[in-house]
């Protein structure tokens, strides 16, 4: 088992690194080789050195989900040059919702997957369960599809830093700032964010059920994501780094279907609406500074909320064929 270690050890560097990079960008212009890029790097050349053995000697991973990992590694790497140029070319982000930074995204989700593929296979005969390495592993997956968000979450407490006088930001971030609020929140619009978490998150925590049979998991998972945002926010905030806000309220979403098993459609409804009611009574509240948030967004995260259990209809054919495949 040291082998998966090691790769929950490579993107939890992955991990360290990319948070630090958002927080970073708030403070400081753009620059090729700084500490976050580099403990990124160093997740990424671990990561890299446990593929190739894999490839010269193949033990714990089966071939497809090598060639995931390899297609993820290769996605990543030609990511870079591009969002170097795409930096050269526009300067500092709007928003982590750039073209070249959604190639780091899929090329990573791709590595994480085709890792916990494996994970899955070589474990085969063990139940999966939240004490194991799958919990580490959709964390990871979660962290990984919530990044885009952290463009608003470090924008909430930057923005009210900024308007207050009080921002700690570099003097070139501040001279670039002629709109504050959209160049800060990164110009995507309010309603996309929570409309996302929802969707996402939702999603994640029906397709960990449905194939590893266990709802402490995504709890478990979405636990852990938390607690190392809330390390990480306390580290910042202790060296004088741009903090965030901790999207605390996305549990609610799969202690929902934890807690209602037997209807994923009220599960979804009411994990979907505890999550965005409570964000917005925090909101309306001040005791913390959250993201931008309206309440008529209730209604699309409602729907998505009950809708989202359909995925069981897309991924049911490929079960039933994996069983038939079993018995034949």
């Amino acid at each position: 088992m040291k082998y998966y270690r090691l790769w929950v050890l490579a993107f939890l560097l992955k991990f360290i690194g990319s948070a630090w990079d958002a927080s970073y960008h708030f403070k400081y212009l753009f620059e090729e080789y700084s500490i976050p890029h580099i403990v990124n790097t160093i997740g990424f050349i671990l990561g890299a050195f446990l593929l190739i053995q894999e490839w010269r000697r193949p033990h714990y991973m089966d071939r497809f989900s090598r060639n995931l990992i390899t297609i993820g590694y290769v996605l990543f790497l030609i990511g870079i040059p591009l969002d170097f140029t795409y930096h050269i070319a526009y300067g500092i982000d709007l928003t982590t919702w750039s073209p070249t930074h959604f190639i780091y995204y899929i090329g990573t989700t791709m590595m994480i997957i085709g890792v916990w593929r494996g994970y899955f296979i070589h474990t085969k005969e063990i139940q999966p369960s939240w004490k194991s390495l799958h919990t580490w592993f959709a964390m990871y997956l979660l962290e990984c599809l919530m990044f885009p968000n952290m463009q608003q979450e470090n924008g909430a407490i930057s923005y009210d830093q900024y308007i207050h006088g009080k921002s700690i930001a570099s003097k070139e971030i501040l001279e670039l700032i002629s709109d504050p609020a959209s160049q800060i929140f990164g110009g995507i619009p309010e309603w996309v964010y929570p409309i996302y978490s929802i969707l996402m998150v939702a999603a994640l925590t029906i397709l960990i059920i449905r194939f590893c049979r266990d709802y402490m998991i995504p709890v478990m998972a979405t636990a852990l994501y938390l607690l190392l945002r809330f390390g990480g926010k306390a580290v910042f905030a202790a060296v004088g780094y741009p903090t965030s806000y901790v999207p605390i309220t996305l549990l609610f979403i799969p202690l929902g279907y934890l807690l209602i098993k037997k209807d994923t459609r009220v599960a979804g409804l009411v994990g979907s609406l505890a999550y965005f009611l409570a964000l917005y009574l925090i909101h309306i509240s001040g005791i913390l500074i959250t993201p931008p948030l309206e309440i008529w967004e209730f209604v699309p995260v409602a729907v998505i909320g009950v809708l989202t259990p359909a995925i069981n209809l897309w991924v049911q054919p490929f079960l039933l064929q994996k069983t038939e495949k079993k018995i034949v």
